[in-house]
């Protein structure tokens, strides 16, 4: 093999390792980002029905809207080589078992997704106490998911 040609298979895998880094770095990003921001809205919901922010139908209901909206975002960040411990390096506290458990990945997302859906409509009700408890379920499922699929450091 010519000198030339060597180089240029060196140029083309480290130009696709570069451009399989970024996909990763930004799928992590991403799914980071769309968590947060689900968190943000969250964070006044659980506050309202754990009395330790003035209940406001009004804004409960637009915060569940946007958290059901936002459930279905993220998943498509868990990408090949975005996962801890994969053998990537990736920065992120979602576990590789993530990729030998899709199924059951797929399922707690399903689970997330329907509750947020049902915390949507139980908001536009005007009901504390059963905004209250679609609350408590709704976090069940978080929970469920970060304590199989989350690393705790």
């Amino acid at each position: 093999m010519s000198l030339g040609i060597a180089a240029s298979l060196v140029m083309a895998s480290t130009a696709t390792q570069a451009a399989d880094e970024k996909e990763i770095k930004e799928a992590i990003e991403y799914r980071q980002s769309a968590f947060s921001v689900m968190g943000w809205n969250f964070g006044p919901l659980g506050a309202m029905a754990k009395g330790d922010m003035e209940y406001d139908a009004e804004e409960a209901a637009m915060r569940a809207e946007r958290v059901a909206l936002l459930a279905k975002m993220p998943w498509e960040g868990f990408i090949e080589g975005s996962l801890r411990g994969d053998g990537h390096g990736a920065d992120t506290d979602a576990l590789a078992k993530i990729a030998d458990n899709r199924d059951d990945f797929e399922s707690l997302q399903t689970e997330m997704e329907d509750a947020t859906a049902k915390l949507a409509e139980v908001a536009q009700q005007d009901d504390y106490a059963a905004l209250r408890q679609q609350v408590a379920a709704t976090g069940k499922t978080c929970k469920n998911c970060h304590d199989e699929y989350r690393a705790d450091d």
